[in-house]
């Protein structure tokens, strides 16, 4: 599923997750835009495009979202740290939705369900943010980039010390 059109520089790379899910990744101006249809990232299995690259370890991962398309008020898109690029892997995502909500997702097992806290209502542009520290993952919203409101409790997910770290968007498309 690599795009071989995206012109995203190393050592990033990005593709669809879930099958031909059509998305296009750029990197311009210190600042990526990513296109991505997909059904949607949650359930038991996620269909997204994503903007990644292998990290082990712990990690903050931190990013504006500058603005969302309007596809469905679902659509989302933010920072996702991922066991596997399988479509039910294991991960955690803090996103904003384009109908203006934080959301702070998580498959704590492979091919399993996933759990979704809401954070409080906001629009783009808004930061988020997620952190490991070994099995443990949080997730942030902040308005400035500067001061973090964490979105749930922490949670503990046993995940390989491997992961792929990136910015994860799903237009909701049915």
């Amino acid at each position: 599923n690599q795009n071989a059109e995206a012109a995203v520089p190393s050592p990033w790379l990005n593709q669809g997750i879930g099958g031909q899910v059509a998305g296009s990744a750029d990197f311009a101006n210190n600042q990526f835009t990513l296109n991505s249809a997909g059904i949607d990232i949650g359930g038991s299995f996620d269909t997204f495009h994503y903007i990644y690259q292998p990290y082990t370890g712990d990690v903050e991962l931190i990013a504006k979202v500058e603005s969302i398309g309007n596809t469905n008020n679902l659509a989302k898109a933010g920072v996702m740290i991922r066991e596997t690029l399988t479509t039910g892997s294991k991960n955690v995502f803090m996103a904003l939705t384009y109908g203006s909500t934080s959301l702070f997702q998580r498959r704590t097992l492979t091919n399993g369900g996933t759990s979704t806290t809401s954070g409080t209502s906001v629009r783009a542009p808004y930061w988020v943010k997620l952190t490991r520290q070994g099995n443990t993952f949080k997730a942030y919203q902040s308005p400035d980039g500067v001061a973090w409101t964490q979105v749930g409790s922490s949670v503990s997910i046993t995940m390989t010390a491997n992961v792929y770290v990136g910015l994860a968007a799903t237009s909701k498309d049915l």
